[in-house]
């Protein structure tokens, strides 16, 4: 395990914020906390609890209805009957039932965008600390080749004094040399930018100070690709056919008759009162309108069905694509444990002792160097683009 060591004071956009504090964290820990903590995850579970406490309401009432009536009479005159009374219609059962299901329907779609925004957090998150540990091996190896040119830079100049070797040539491996801290520097910064970025993406104001491991070769193997099936995408896919559906039922229920009833009392005009009250049947006579919903209705759980096929199969392409590009980094990485590692450090080696000796130009050390460290930092290229790549066969597999 590494601990980066180097401290930055960072100022955050739009503040002026000294970092001082350090919060060292692994990649377990790190992904909790995100979990925790981003508002993206938040919204998910208000969303969730929304729809829960929709469902919890059960029945759909409608505004109850008072009303006031005067009524002329031959005998008691223009004002002879005034009515006051309440009525109230009573929703259906089929009605209730398919509200609470559309509301169980959105619940269900709720979580699973929830377990979309899950493994897009748990992503991120990982995909850092993968360039984390891929930046500490970069920074490992700059840390060699800088010994290596400081060494020659020095064989160079004495090679210079001797009246061996041009200025020219002194100059260019002192600027090798120079060139390759430099690059060093920019590792540095960018561990820094990642540290941030991370410390941001958990909410927090503090530095963090990642737990990284060494970049290695990761592992995937799928036996079933019905695994897909169960992806948070697919499931998010099946909660949006069953919204659909529990929608088209909320249509059906509508041409359901209902139930009213009211209560009113009578006042005459000679001073009497006398109350009374009244049972009803709503139907729906008019259906055009009902028809076209419940239409709408059977199109959306096709749509939805249609979607839910797009994406198995963008996610069976996409799935083919990634065992690809795992099969080709593997390739590579095999080919640099059978041959690259031990070319690489051959080349460093005699290009060195070589160069030291005077049996070699500045220009073919030079060459032999850069071949070197081409190889290595190809290695370091192919590990985190392999592990990058594991790390979305685990998003799309749900593993």
């Amino acid at each position: 395990m590494v601990f980066y060591q180097n401290i930055l004071l960072a100022v955050l956009v739009g503040a002026s914020v000294q970092i001082t504090a350090q919060i060292p964290l692994t990649e377990q820990q790190a992904i909790e906390m995100a979990l925790k903590t981003h508002p993206a995850m938040e919204a998910t579970s208000q969303h969730i609890r929304q729809q829960e406490v929709l469902k919890n309401a059960g029945a759909m009432w409608e505004p109850s209805q008072l009303f006031h009536s005067i009524t002329a009479d031959p005998d008691l005159g223009m004002f002879g009957t005034t009515t006051v009374g309440v009525q109230q219609n009573f929703p259906s059962g089929k009605m209730t039932r398919a509200y609470r299901e559309s509301y169980a329907s959105r619940q269900a779609q709720a979580e699973a965008r929830q377990g979309l925004t899950r493994q897009d957090i748990v992503r991120q998150v990982r995909e850092i600390y993968h360039h984390l540990s891929y930046l500490d091996g970069k920074a490992a190896l700059y840390s060699r080749l800088d010994s290596v040119y400081q060494r020659v830079s020095i064989a160079a100049d004495v090679r210079y004094r001797a009246g061996d070797v041009s200025l020219a040539e002194k100059l260019a491996a002192q600027d090798k040399a120079a060139q390759i801290r430099l690059d060093a520097r920019t590792v540095f910064h960018e561990i820094e930018f990642d540290r941030i970025v991370l410390g941001q993406l958990l909410g927090l104001n503090e530095q963090v100070q990642p737990v990284v491991e060494r970049l290695h070769e990761g592992e995937f193997s799928i036996a079933d690709t019905t695994l897909l099936l169960t992806s948070a995408l697919a499931k998010y896919g099946k909660s949006a056919i069953e919204v659909a559906r529990s929608e088209q039922e909320v249509a059906k229920a509508k041409f359901s008759p209902t139930a009213s009833a009211g209560f009113y009392g009578q006042y005459l005009g000679n001073g009497d009162v006398y109350p009374g009250w009244q049972l009803g049947l709503n139907v729906p006579l008019f259906r055009k309108s009902l028809k076209a919903h419940s239409e709408a209705a059977q199109v959306g759980i096709a749509a939805a069905s249609a979607e839910y096929r797009q994406a198995l199969l963008q996610q069976q392409m996409e799935l083919g694509h990634l065992l690809h590009e795992q099969e080709k980094y593997q390739i590579l990485l095999e080919y640099y444990t059978v041959e690259g590692k031990m070319l690489a450090a051959e080349l460093l080696r005699t290009g060195e002792l070589n160069y030291s000796q005077g049996e070699l130009s500045y220009a073919d050390f030079a060459q032999l160097l850069e071949q070197a460290e081409g190889i290595e930092l190809q290695h370091l290229e192919n590990l985190l683009g392999l592990n990058q790549t594991i790390i979305e066969l685990e998003a799309l597999t749900g593993q």
